[in-house]
């Protein structure tokens, strides 16, 4: 199940019945929930609900942002999201990079959890995952998605303060990952390179990749506290290796790409060498790779 609807079903739905999703009477896609306004879908993009953010948090670790809409004539455009935090921007992505930007149909249960009919989900890869607890804001350019054959286009998000309900001032689209340990500042970069016979410069750019490939350095931050004592990073397959796997306290983790099939994790241990469970969940499980 995927993140948001998790998050919604978990505060809204754990005593209802499962449905085949369908439309509430009187709602659709121009008109997603009995309180909202109706529009034309013909002229205006509609409905748009952005994940993570601060009423909907992720905890531990987030390299995706998600956008859901509820109709399904959606196409990516050409415009750039981009992550900005106090000091400035930090990332961009272009919505036209297919190994960063997916869009894809939402599934039954997730269809469920928003107690909608239909619906699209645009994942955006971020070359670098957000930092616990850290302040971000995003951006988008007008037209990063289109609709009706691409006579409507998805509207600007810009950085200009908003009020909410409390009355305080905030960003369009404010991110939000919470936790007291998790994956931090985590991002992929190809080896720096070098003139022959001398060093690689220790000031070179960094060059993320958001899709690793053999070679390739992984760096992160491990963040331990409250009920995480430890934290381990496992590999079934072998295709990345850390110097030091093992963590009693927080640092920076690093280690390479050494297989294609990049698919490795993070274990957060608590003081009884166990992975941490919320119910039946290994939340302190984090898989990553591909």
């Amino acid at each position: 199940m995927r993140k948001l609807t998790a998050l919604i079903l978990a505060c809204m739905l754990l005593t209802a019945p499962a449905f085949a999703a369908k439309w509430a009477p009187g709602c659709g896609p121009e008109k997603p929930y009995e309180g909202s306004v109706e529009v034309d879908l013909s002229a205006v993009f509609g409905h748009i609900l952005k994940f993570p953010q601060a009423k909907f948090p992720v905890e531990h670790f987030c390299d995706v942002l998600e956008i859901y809409t509820p109709r399904e004539d959606v196409a990516l455009g050409e415009g750039t999201l981009r992550v900005f935090d106090e000091n400035g921007e930090v990332t961009s992505v272009s919505f036209a990079d297919p190994d960063a930007v997916e869009l894809r149909k939402l599934e039954e249960s997730e269809l469920n959890g928003l107690i909608w009919g239909s619906g699209m989900c645009v994942e955006i890869h971020l070359p670098v995952s957000l930092k616990l607890n850290g302040y971000y804001y995003v951006t988008m350019d007008k037209g990063c998605m289109t609709a009706a054959d691409g006579a409507v286009q998805s509207p600007m998000v810009d950085d200009r303060d908003l009020k909410d309900s409390k009355g305080n001032i905030v960003k369009g689209w404010q991110p939000v990952v919470t936790g007291e340990w998790g994956i931090s500042g985590l991002y992929y970069s190809a080896p720096a390179e070098a003139a022959e016979g001398e060093d690689a410069p220790e000031d070179a750019p960094v060059e993320y990749k958001t899709k690793p490939e053999v070679g390739d350095t992984i760096t992160f931050d491990v963040v331990l506290g409250g009920e995480a004592v430890a934290a381990v990073i496992f590999s079934e397959n072998g295709s990345v290796k850390f110097d030091t796997p093992e963590y009693e306290e927080s640092a920076t983790a690093v280690g390479t790409v050494i297989g294609e099939d990049v698919d490795w994790g993070v274990v957060f241990l608590d003081e009884d060498g166990q992975v941490i469970m919320d119910g039946d969940d290994p939340v302190g499980q984090i898989r990553l790779g591909q």
